[in-house]
């Protein structure tokens, strides 16, 4: 069984990785491109082979030959067009983050499950080999009984207003600033690591930029296990930090950059260091779980209901902060 995609929204993360990864999957093909402006879906689409385009999303929504749809549009529109698509019994992965608010998760789950369609959401983070080696460690007992992760996020991400990306400082539009767009991938980690956060506190703010939504965010959580978390989540900086550490009762693991798959293992005064990069493509894992999902009729790694409790988490977050959301 082939499993025939269609995706709305080819920003710059379809561009460099999504299309590819449905086109490299043997289980998928890449049948239809939607995007509003013209000149840049036909760029899109000769770039990447594709005949068939679209300038509204209706057109992909409604097709029948179309099995699943990959959302990718600002995350305002998540909501109606997961909605849309899956009446259309289409099933949907979604871009980070799921939507504006946990409502909104709420009912894209349920008509999803209504219509028995699979809806997952596009964090690829868990299946990066080093987080499955953290992950190992951690149950094996090597560093002892847990008791913090923290994690350091940014992106030179600077942009103005008009240019392609913008609605991501716009909270109507995007939600939120950097706490929804990179900080929302270490959230699902927290998640998927350590259980269910039942406090969180959190600071946010705009420093050296003029953006509606915060580009510093600083949070401390506490999880139901009573394991504590710290997250921060910055825009605007030369640097890209990625860190992601786990602290224990007898040692420690850091990967820095996560991105890069590097590992660091302290234990007394033993210190060692492994790599274990992720694949090539990011995004290709991710695609190839969703589109086995779909062939099994099972539940894809990162689900619906994964996707809602990150909401969740940031929700109070932003609540905690009274900052805009």
């Amino acid at each position: 069984m082939t499993i025939r995609w269609g995706i709305i929204g080819c920003g710059d993360v379809v561009w460099k990785r999504v299309a590819r990864a449905i086109q490299d999957d043997p289980n998928s093909e890449l049948v239809a491109l939607c995007r509003r402006d013209p000149q840049k879906l036909a760029a899109f689409c000769n770039e990447f082979g594709v005949n068939r385009s679209s300038t509204e999303a209706n057109d992909l929504i409604s097709a029948s030959d179309i099995d699943a749809l990959y959302i990718a549009t600002p995350v305002h529109l998540h909501h109606p067009q997961t909605i849309a698509a899956a009446q259309a019994g289409k099933h949907v992965l979604v871009e980070k983050p799921m939507a504006l608010s946990t409502a909104e998760c709420d009912e894209m789950i349920d008509v999803c499950r209504e219509a028995d369609v699979r809806l997952g959401v596009a964090y690829y983070r868990p299946f990066y080999p080093v987080i499955q080696r953290m992950s190992q460690l951690i149950d094996d007992g090597a560093i002892g009984s847990v008791l913090s992760v923290s994690a350091i996020t940014s992106t030179p991400f600077a942009i103005d207003p008009g240019e392609d990306g913008y609605w991501r400082v716009i909270p109507g539009e995007g939600g939120g600033g950097s706490l929804m767009d990179v900080g929302s991938h270490r959230l699902e980690l927290f998640l998927r690591m350590f259980g269910p956060i039942r406090d969180v506190k959190a600071l946010c703010g705009t420093i050296a930029v003029d953006y509606q939504s915060e580009n510093v965010a600083s949070l401390i959580l506490q999880f139901e296990s009573g394991i504590h978390g710290t997250l921060q989540c910055f825009f605007g900086t030369d640097t890209e930090q990625d860190e992601f550490a786990v602290l224990g009762t007898k040692g420690r693991l850091t990967s820095r950059p996560l991105n890069g798959g590097s590992l660091v293992i302290e234990r007394n005064t033993e210190r060692q260091t492994e790599m274990h990069p992720p694949a090539g493509n990011l995004n290709s894992p991710l695609i190839a779980d969703f589109a086995a999902a779909i062939v099994a009729q099972r539940q894809p790694t990162v689900t619906g209901e994964r996707g809602r409790a990150v909401n969740r988490v940031m929700e109070l977050a932003y609540q905690n902060a009274g900052a805009p959301h």
